[in-house]
C-alpha cells in the first residue's frame, strides 16, 4: 500500500492509497476500477464504525463489494472509527492492517499511528479501537497464501 496525501486547498486533505493483489488466474489482462464508497463508510467526522468491503474476489462478498478483484482468496475492507469505537478484524489466515489516518489500539499489540501497518498470521479476530481521535483503517484479509 502506498498512501499519498494531496491538498486541493487550505481546508481539505485527501488521502489516496493505491493497493494491488496478484490474480489467481494466469495470462489475464490487468484491470483497474475506482468507486467512491464514502457514503457507506460515513462522514469523516461521524464514521459508521463498520468494516465496509472495498474490494474483493471472495464469493462471500459478491453482493456487497465496491470493486471486484481477480483473487478469490482476498478482500479489502475499510472502516472509519470515531474516538473509542471498535471493530473486530476478520479472522483470516493472513491479515494486513494499515492505519490510513488517526491512531488505534490493536488488541494484543498496542498503539498504532497514521502510516503504521501490522501483518497477522492466523491470529483470529483481534479488536481495533480508535484512540483519542477518529481513525481510518484498511484491512487486507487473505484466506490462503497467494502464489506467485
Amino acid at each position: 500500500m502506498a498512501p499519498r496525501r494531496m491538498r486541493s486547498d487550505t481546508t481539505t486533505t485527501c488521502t489516496s492509497c493505491r493497493c494491488g493483489s496478484l490474480p489467481d488466474t494466469r495470462s489475464i489482462d490487468p484491470g483497474y476500477e475506482q468507486l467512491d464508497i464514502s457514503g457507506e463508510l460515513g462522514p469523516v467526522d461521524a464514521g459508521s464504525g463498520d468494516l465496509v468491503v472495498v474490494a474483493s474476489g471472495m464469493n462471500a462478498h459478491r453482493d456487497r463489494r465496491a470493486v471486484a478483484i481477480r483473487q478469490r482468496h482476498a478482500a479489502l475492507p475499510a472502516a472509519r472509527l470515531q474516538p473509542g469505537a471498535s471493530v473486530d478484524l476478520p479472522a483470516a489466515a493472513f491479515v494486513h492492517l494499515f492505519v490510513a489516518c488517526g491512531a488505534v489500539d490493536l488488541e494484543g499489540t498496542g498503539p498504532l499511528d497514521t502510516g503504521d501497518a501490522v501483518r497477522l498470521t492466523a491470529a483470529g479476530a483481534q479488536r481495533v479501537t480508535a484512540t483519542p481521535t477518529s481513525a481510518e483503517i484498511l484491512v487486507w484479509q487473505m484466506t490462503a497464501r497467494l502464489a506467485t
